[in-house]
């Protein structure tokens, strides 16, 4: 989800690159929410988000333990799309299973595209560890490529982070 995120930041930045668009956590969005609080900063606060042409929220699971997020949150994204703005947003499950979500944030963002991702199948799985190797500028040999993408399934993090060790190991 979040290379995701990353690569639309990185896609309509070289598209238009006076875009605001911001990348964060709805743990950070919540942070920074706090902050404008504590130092009477709301205002700059909300005509900060209420500008970016492109927000990005990773992790929105996080807000369904947070009542009083969502009602920010909520009138974030009311003005963001009442100016055609666009927010993609990530999260681990679909909207409508995350506890605690309020019912009108739940059909916001059912208003968009929802996309399940699942994790990569075997030959996407070699061909990131492939990418990664390359990136560490290594050769690993196709039986441990192989090994690596049989067993180990659930996400590229998890792939990225076995080449990243057998190259610090190796190196070592």
């Amino acid at each position: 989800k979040t290379h995701l995120l990353q690569a639309i930041s990185h896609e309509v930045l070289s598209r238009d690159p006076n875009a605001k668009v911001e990348y964060l956590t709805s743990e950070e969005f919540c942070n920074q929410f706090t902050r404008a609080l504590q130092l009477n900063k709301l205002p700059e606060f909300r005509e900060h988000f209420r500008d970016i042409n492109v927000l990005l929220i990773d992790d929105v699971q996080f807000f369904g333990t947070k009542t009083g997020f969502q009602e920010e949150f909520f009138h974030t994204f009311n003005a963001m799309h009442a100016n055609h703005r666009q927010i993609v947003m990530a999260s681990d499950r679909p909207p409508q299973e995350i506890n605690g979500l309020e019912k009108r944030l739940v059909s916001r963002f059912e208003c968009g595209v929802t996309a399940e991702i699942q994790p990569p199948d075997l030959e996407t799985r070699i061909a990131i560890i492939r990418k990664k190797q390359e990136e560490q500028s290594v050769k690993l040999s196709d039986e441990v490529i192989n090994y690596l993408a049989a067993h180990l399934k659930s996400s590229v993090r998890r792939l990225e982070g076995a080449v990243f060790n057998l190259v610090s190991c190796a190196r070592l």
